[in-house]
């Protein structure tokens, strides 16, 4: 699965990257989170 953050400019994307990680690895889900302010990265993901 692919999970792309929208980087607005502001906030602790970061943290919300890897929490997102660590809920997908909890949940036995594999899962790609990137974080990007490239439409076509948002685009492309699931």
């Amino acid at each position: 699965m692919r999970v792309a953050v929208v980087d607005y400019g502001a906030g602790n994307l970061a943290s919300a990257s890897r929490a997102l990680e660590a809920a997908a690895g909890h949940a036995g889900i594999a899962a790609e989170v990137t974080v990007t302010a490239d439409p076509d990265r948002v685009a492309a993901a699931d």
